[in-house]
């Protein structure tokens, strides 16, 4: 089975996907797939085009991880100003019983959920246009390669990239976690009876209002109560956000610890922290819930 690439490293290749990482895929997702419905999966996720080419060659840059820092950096402004702030405030108010309910349950405060959902997402408002199966995709099947090239290339080279031999540790480690990712998408797409070739996301794959990646999902919950979990529901991504905080060491260890645990990037957590103690100073605060209405039943968005 070949495959051509649109990448500037790939032009005019044909290349073949390793037959032992996709039966290493197929065994891990045999319960839910044939070997010929998952090389049809493989084909189309395969499928390369110009947004998921610029994605994968930002990724892969010897330079991504300054890159990323200085993206961050650059934020800070843009998502921790005095409109941001009041956005956060209103958001509050309008998801207000809920905010109470789960801090009632899970001691996170709402300042910190309202943090990570205004840095991952503005509160929504953005969550990508990438199909992230494609992303997991290339990076199972040819991101070493990619990497090899970069290497022969003269990439590495350049000033500021990384050394080689952190880029050959850092795209196996890419490997790794887009094959996690990778077998999470295609088992919940089963279970949830959705094509996993219609899920778009962020350039890294992440999913959502709080941009979960596909393994994380076990982390997310039901926030409204209709049984089901839909990260692109603000309740879901409200109540997820929460659950993940506790369980990466918000009581224990702190929320700057838990955002390292969502984010492991020293900027993403300052700033995350940042934006937080914006909006608790503006008066978002568990103590304002003894104004919420009795009913913890988040009903403002019906």
């Amino acid at each position: 089975m070949f495959f051509l690439l649109f990448s500037p490293l790939f032009a005019e290749t044909v290349q073949k996907y390793d037959e032992k990482s996709f039966d290493a895929l197929f065994k891990a997702v045999s319960k839910h797939y044939s070997r010929e419905e998952l090389r049809k999966i493989v084909e189309r996720s395969l499928e390369s085009d110009e947004l998921t080419e610029k994605n994968l060659a930002f990724i892969y840059s010897p330079l991504s991880i300054k890159k990323q820092a200085a993206d961050h950096t650059s934020y800070i402004d843009k998502l921790i100003n005095g409109e941001t702030v009041k956005e956060g405030v209103a958001f509050f108010e309008k998801y207000k019983p809920l905010f109470c309910k789960i801090y009632d349950e899970t001691k996170v405060e709402p300042g910190d959920i309202i943090g990570i959902l205004n840095w991952e997402s503005r509160l929504g408002l953005v969550t990508g246009e990438q199909k992230i199966i494609k992303i997991f995709a290339a990076q199972y099947f040819f991101g070493e390669a990619r990497n090899n090239d970069l290497i022969k290339s003269g990439e590495y080279e350049k000033e500021g990239a990384m050394s080689i031999e952190a880029g050959k540790k850092r795209a196996e480690r890419l490997k790794k976690n887009a094959f996690s990712n990778f077998k999470a998408l295609l088992i919940q797409a089963k279970e949830k009876n959705f094509d996993p070739l219609d899920i778009k996301g962020s350039w890294a794959g992440a999913i959502g209002f709080p941009q979960f990646m596909p393994a994380s999902m076990k982390f997310a919950k039901d926030g409204n109560g209709d049984g089901k979990i839909d990260l692109f529901v603000m309740e879901d991504a409200i109540a997820s956000v929460a659950n993940y905080l506790k369980l990466h060491g918000y009581s224990e260890k702190g929320s700057v610890a838990a955002f390292k645990a969502y984010n492991n990037d020293k900027i993403y957590a300052e700033g995350v922290k940042k934006y937080s103690d914006s909006v608790k100073n503006a008066g978002v605060a568990p103590a304002s819930c003894s104004k919420a209405a009795p009913d913890a039943e988040h009903k403002a968005a019906n």
